[in-house]
């Protein structure tokens, strides 16, 4: 046998980053757990020696039942079922049925659901996959599968860039006279809470922004307004939340003890959701094109099963964001978070 043709493991590009495999496996499934300098080495090290760069191959169905399935981490999280929403919008232009799953956050809740409905769907959506890259390369040999949230070499993914975003975020604070930022991150075991982080500190320190992290979070209302007691510790002029339900409890949290937003800090959040529009005051945010990540899915998952695509795709859409009322435009100082921050110094 070739050895030039033998199949690339962990352990080869371990071996020629010069870390440990299990260094190289958090670099692929929580890039926020390592160094950007040992992530970028080891995604090098991955691409010369063509780590999962093939495609998983996936065993052919043997009857077409006109049905996919979908499964998402929460139902009522907006990020969520807008991509459930025009999902479905696409299946039913094309007169195919939608499966859909809540996984409540949890991996063996979702390959649970895998298993359920493997049988008789004939694609798969994940959206922000909770399990492994290695359960989700598996479940991919076992029918057409799109990944979407998070990048899993091999198998067709669609990931949001949010660099260009968190860009303009951290911008914005920046023209309000913000000089540090905090950031309300959410759930540990997601993949693109590290991609966020790594776009939201890599542009915090090119400006000289001090940024500081509370992680985990749980991406909801509660989990804003659960936050505040820990912010007010070491206040900052801003704050950037996981998505705009975090905003809005973190805005409620802080209102109880007399603050108030943008007068005392200002606050941006990702999702760019409808509850974050109608709040008080509304929220800027990042806007995701939510609708053509899930359009986009589910041309990519039928394309798969009609077997005129090879799997291992890997699609980006942009994001920019939305300045509404959350954010100061001009550069006044924040009042009373500014004398605390100083008291707490």
């Amino acid at each position: 046998m070739d050895s030039s043709k033998k199949k690339v493991t962990i352990r080869d590009v371990a071996q020629l980053a010069d870390v440990s495999p299990s260094t190289v496996s958090r670099a692929f499934a929580r890039p926020d757990r390592v160094s950007a300098e040992t992530t970028k080495k080891i995604f090098a090290a991955a691409d010369k020696l063509g780590y999962h760069e093939e495609a998983v191959q996936t065993r052919p169905s043997r009857h077409r039942h006109d049905l996919i399935a979908i499964s998402v981490p929460d139902i009522a999280n907006q990020f969520f079922s807008d991509i459930i929403r025009s999902v479905q919008h696409e299946c039913f232009n094309r007169g195919v049925g939608l499966i859909v799953s809540e996984t409540r956050e949890s991996a063996s809740w979702e390959r649970m659901a895998f298993d359920k409905v493997v049988k008789n769907a004939d694609g798969i959506i994940l959206v922000s996959s909770r399990m492994p890259d290695s359960m989700i390369r598996k479940c991919a040999q076992a029918r057409p599968l799109v990944v979407v949230n998070r990048e899993v070499r091999g198998v067709s993914s669609i990931v949001v860039d949010v660099r260009q975003g968190v860009h303009q975020a951290v911008e914005q604070l920046q023209i309000g006279n913000c000089h540090d930022i905090t950031y309300l991150d959410g759930p540990a075991n997601s993949w693109s809470v590290g991609m966020r982080w790594k776009a939201i500190r890599g542009e915090c320190h090119s400006r000289n922004i001090d940024v500081h992290r509370m992680w985990p979070g749980v991406p909801t209302f509660e989990g804003g307004y659960a936050c505040v007691e820990q912010y007010l510790q070491h206040p900052t002029g801003a704050v950037i939340a996981h998505n705009d339900l975090m905003a809005i409890g973190f805005i409620a949290g802080m209102r109880k003890r007399g603050y108030e937003c943008p007068r005392d800090f200002s606050i941006i959040g990702f999702d760019d959701d409808t509850v974050g529009r109608m709040s008080d005051p509304s929220i800027s945010s990042i806007h995701m094109s939510l609708p053509k990540v899930g359009n986009y899915a589910e041309h990519l998952l039928a394309a798969s099963v009609e077997g005129t695509v090879k799997p291992g795709q890997l699609a980006r859409i942009p994001s920019s964001l939305i300045v509404r009322e959350s954010t100061r435009t001009r550069g006044i100082a924040p009042k009373s978070l500014a004398c605390a921050n100083r008291g707490n110094n």
